[in-house]
């Protein structure tokens, strides 16, 4: 019988020895089933969760942001709309936009973690109308024919490298936008003032169809270090000038501009939400 077990121990039949359990329970949930067991899985969560649910995650509630909300209004009817969505982060805005009545949102994530995090909040939501990507806005927006009634912008423009061809770009892909951003005022941001720290002195000219815009060139100073960071895949990003960006988008055809929410004093600069849409006859 001995050599018997030997012998299937050197055919492999038989384990040399059990696999530690540590490294086994790191590979399996074994608390009851519950939401709070996927949102577990990805440390640095930060939106929130509605409240009836029960969830722990971050504490930005962008499922009911006021801001979004304030846009949509602007908009009116939302049933029947087609929405892209540029930097769904972990899906609030998503859910947010199917719960006013959006026909399809978009979303495209370019944030590994964050893409992850969108399709965990897919499930806890229970979204149906939301299709998330992997990959690259801007090149989609490059690559793309397709044209949506909304285009949500939501705290990508200052991340970029090129925000004038980005903007530009999303004014030809729809006929509404909605675009909460940072911007760069000379005036408020002052050599001395604090916010100024971030950006690392140089001023670029971007010639763009005939006009000049200034862009501001900022750093994130390795914050990507942190769970929570969310912002974009190079470390030094342009901030435009505000006037500069409604003009590109005048030029683009949006001739019905709102802005609302607006923060001179935010900590890392002024910022505010514009709401554009290109009327016929305007």
């Amino acid at each position: 019988m001995r050599g018997m077990h030997r012998l299937r121990r050197l055919l492999g039949l038989v384990p040399l020895e059990a696999p530690p359990r540590e490294g086994l329970d790191s590979k399996y949930e074994r608390r009851s089933p519950h939401a709070q067991n996927a949102l577990d899985l990805i440390s640095g969560w930060t939106g929130s969760f509605p409240g009836a649910l029960g969830l722990e995650a971050g504490n930005l509630a962008l499922h009911a942001d006021q801001r979004l909300h304030w846009a949509l209004d602007q908009y009116g009817l939302v049933e029947g709309a087609s929405v892209l969505e540029l930097g769904p982060l972990e899906g609030g805005h998503s859910a947010l936009l199917e719960a006013r009545g959006a026909e399809s949102v978009l979303a495209i994530e370019a944030n590994k973690k964050a893409y992850l995090k969108c399709l965990i909040a897919k499930e806890i939501m229970e979204l149906k109308r939301c299709r998330f990507l992997l990959g690259d806005f801007e090149k989609y927006l490059h690559e793309t024919d397709t044209e949506f009634d909304i285009v949500l912008a939501s705290g990508v423009l200052y991340h970029m490298q090129n925000p004038v061809h980005v903007l530009d770009r999303i004014g030809r892909r729809c006929q509404t936008m909605i675009l909460w951003t940072h911007y760069f005022d000379p005036e408020i941001m002052h050599e001395n003032e604090t916010r100024r720290g971030a950006f690392l002195g140089e001023i670029k000219t971007l010639e763009h169809d005939g006009q000049s815009y200034r862009l501001y060139q900022r750093g994130y100073h390795e914050a990507w270090h942190a769970d929570s960071y969310c912002g974009g895949p190079d470390d030094t990003h342009y901030w435009m000038e505000r006037p500069d960006i409604i003009d590109l988008c005048e030029r683009n055809g949006f001739n019905d501009i709102r802005v609302a929410f607006e923060d001179l004093d935010g900590p890392n600069g002024p910022s505010c939400l514009f709401y554009m849409t290109k009327q016929e006859g305007g």
